[in-house]
């Protein structure tokens, strides 16, 4: 019998860690000053929403092994919507009004075009239909778009859908997982190239990067508790090609690894456990930085508008969770619909 304990990890941690990193990262661009540290192809923000991706596949399909298919739709649903719902309402009834108000009468904000109604009703399936609100923003150093990192939501609820119809069909296992992997790492080299029409190569390699975390969950045992060489190898492969040439093609199938190698043996095993401030962080981050550059902050120079940021994102993600979060949360177990059983699916 394995000693390994699925349980005694820092996932937690490491969640919030990179929810921080991606504010930390945006503070650039959004406060005027330049692009995203990191490689022009591979920035700090897109490499840690990267490790987000590879954190999704390895719990996702740990859930996927353990519920029947309804009820696992049901758990991504409650952890998704609420969260990403009011954080549309946020945005169009609180933060876009007081900029509007600054040089605008606020009688005339629902009639603005685009309109505040457009912002939370087009965008409401996760999809980015609508991105500003008005000429709100229009002055900032990257103006108009209220909300960048959502574009990633409907990426990570695609790769929810690929596990449910693995787990539909029965055939959700590490053989298929990893033949997925390989499918989507010759995806990102086709997008890398323009092959497939476009040179947009960022839900490739999200997509990669969960479908290689979910296939270290089924040789957990093996590849995160032994195999004592292949975390300094896989290490040295990061480090070196994202520092020179080759990250796309193998740098970026040893970061995931890495990643999880990490949240099994760092110390921090408590944080995030009872209260995940991770989410909110992600999807206020961008509009509380918009909002302090629009007034100003980013004057103050660069670490003092990533701290104002911060401290103002932590406020609205506290709020989301133990508000909207938490609470919608506590349906997990509903029976309301009866398909919603929680059985195991036989793999």
């Amino acid at each position: 019998m394995s000693s390994f304990d699925v349980r005694a990890n820092s996932f937690g941690f490491l969640r919030l860690a990179f929810a921080v990193l991606v504010v930390v990262a945006h503070s650039w661009p959004l406060g005027g000053f330049g692009a995203d540290p990191g490689r022009e192809d591979n920035n700090l923000g897109i490499l840690a929403v990267e490790a987000f991706f590879a954190l999704s596949g390895f719990l996702i399909t740990m859930s996927g092994t353990r519920l029947s298919v309804g009820r696992f739709f049901w758990h991504r649903i409650l952890r998704i919507f609420p969260g990403y719902w009011m954080s549309l309402v946020v945005v169009a009834l609180v933060l876009a009004p007081i900029v509007w108000r600054t040089s605008h009468g606020l009688s005339e904000y629902l009639g603005a075009t685009p309109p505040p109604s457009g912002f939370l009703f087009t965008n409401a399936l996760l999809v980015q239909n609508q991105i500003g609100i008005g000429d709100t923003l229009g002055g900032n150093p990257f103006p108009s778009m209220w909300n960048g990192p959502l574009y990633t939501l409907p990426f990570e609820f695609a790769c929810y859908l690929l596990i449910g119809l693995l787990m539909a069909g029965r055939v959700l296992s590490g053989r298929m997982v990893a033949v997925l992997a390989g499918v989507a790492w010759l995806w990102v080299q086709l997008a890398q190239i323009g092959a497939l029409g476009v040179y947009d190569d960022r839900q490739a390699k999200f997509t990669l990067c969960f479908l290689i975390g979910s296939a270290i969950y089924f040789a957990k045992e093996r590849l995160l508790a032994g195999m004592r060489w292949l975390p300094p190898l896989a290490l040295v492969v990061f480090v070196g090609t994202y520092l020179s040439w080759g990250f796309q093609q193998v740098g970026l199938v040893a970061f995931p690894y890495l990643v999880l190698w990490v949240a099994y043996h760092l110390p921090f095993r408590s944080v995030g456990r009872k209260h995940d401030f991770s989410y909110g962080i992600y999807v206020y981050g961008w509009p509380v930085q918009q909002l302090a550059a629009y007034f100003g902050a980013n004057d103050l120079g660069l670490v003092a508008y990533m701290l104002i940021s911060l401290a103002g994102t932590l406020v609205l993600a506290v709020a989301s969770w133990f508000l909207i979060e938490s609470q919608a949360l506590k349906w997990k177990s509903s029976d309301a619909l009866s398909w919603f059983r929680a059985e195991r699916v036989r793999v």
